[in-house]
């Protein structure tokens, strides 16, 4: 039976990356769906509602979207170094538990870089939270175009 241990993690490492991506993704859209203007139609429209003073979109919300995602991720492969970790104490191969103690010591990295990551965002997200607007905009990582 081959052991595929480092390619599962690469696997969910690939997962992980594109989950990320994907949410990336749908905030853009979400972002700018909501700022589309509607197409001009033959039909009357009626006069513009008063414009009242707009709020500018809280973005760093999103941080908050990331840092659980990110959480999350650590989670995963804090679980998948734990049953590597496990697995490795049954092997009666000294080659075959060594090789998986070091895909343990690898999944157990990557979910300490994504709990580092989740806790860094969420720091800015918090700290996004509670600035007083105008210096919350200057600290804002978003393009303003």
């Amino acid at each position: 039976m081959a052991y595929t241990g480092g390619l599962m993690t690469k696997s969910l490492a690939r997962v992980a990356a594109m989950l990320l991506q994907l949410g990336t993704l749908f905030a853009m859209v979400t972002s700018h769906s909501a700022s589309a203007e509607p197409s001009d139609s033959p039909r009357v429209q009626a006069p513009p509602p008063k414009e009242e003073p707009k709020e500018s979109p809280q973005y760093h919300r999103y941080a908050f979207i990331g840092a659980g995602v990110l959480a999350a991720g650590g989670l995963v492969f804090g679980f998948i170094a734990h049953g590597q970790q496990e697995r490795a104490k049954t092997l009666s191969s000294a080659a075959d538990a060594a090789k998986t103690q070091e895909d343990a010591r690898q999944s157990a990295a990557t979910a300490n870089v994504l709990y580092a990551l989740a806790g860094a965002t969420l720091v800015y997200a918090l700290v996004l939270e509670f600035l007083p607007k105008p210096a919350a905009e200057k600290a804002s990582l978003t393009f303003h175009f």
